[in-house]
């Protein structure tokens, strides 16, 4: 999202462009409400009024703090988090119910040492040495980067959470937001992938 948004900027330098983080529930009635043009949601779903339109979906990975015992680990599964200390997401949140689903599955039960609301908390978490999480690879990657962080894939199938964009759908867009979302589907669309 960050380089679709630079690159719409630098393209369009006289459009003002504004990004809000809101809660899943909250992106949904910003559109019905025609408050907002686009929203961008983790696990779109249907709903009356509105459209969806797919984007490449995010791999989810396991985020650790360097000195973790998994982190000098290089093939991890999902029971490898049986009774870890883990930092999720809050329970209403869509991409929340799918790890703790795919956690179920896999015959894992983590410790909930605390439940918030956006990624980069959850992140400032799993650096202090509070738990592990599952997040999206792409969140990680200045974090990687620097070394406060340690991402593992999961093994056996990617682990994706769906993406979509969506708005209104009898709202006719502004030029504007149809150029943004133009921009969106071509660089970040929906490639053909098998869900975790």
């Amino acid at each position: 999202m960050p380089q679709a948004m630079k690159s719409f900027l630098k393209a369009y330098p006289a459009v003002n462009v504004r990004l809000e983080y809101r809660r899943t529930n909250h992106v949904y009635q910003a559109c019905v409400d025609g408050d907002v043009d686009l929203g961008i949601v983790a696990l779109p779903s249907r709903r009356p009024g509105l459209v969806v339109l797919p984007l490449r979906p995010d791999e989810l990975v396991l985020a650790l703090p360097p000195g973790h015992t998994l982190a000098r680990k290089k093939s991890l599964t999902l029971a490898d988090l049986d009774g870890e200390r883990f930092v999720a997401f809050d329970r209403d949140i869509p991409t929340r119910k799918l790890i703790d689903r795919a956690l179920r599955t896999a015959g894992a039960t983590v410790e909930y040492a605390m439940e918030l609301d956006n990624i980069e908390t959850i992140k400032r978490s799993v650096e202090a040495g509070l738990g592990v999480s599952i997040l999206p690879r792409a969140a990680l990657q200045t974090e990687v980067r620097a070394r406060t962080l340690v991402a593992r894939k999961l093994a056996g199938r990617r682990f994706l959470r769906p993406i979509g964009v969506i708005r209104q759908r009898r709202r006719e867009l502004s030029p504007a937001a149809r150029q943004f979302l133009d921009r969106l589907t071509r660089e970040l669309g929906d490639e053909p992938r098998a869900h975790a």
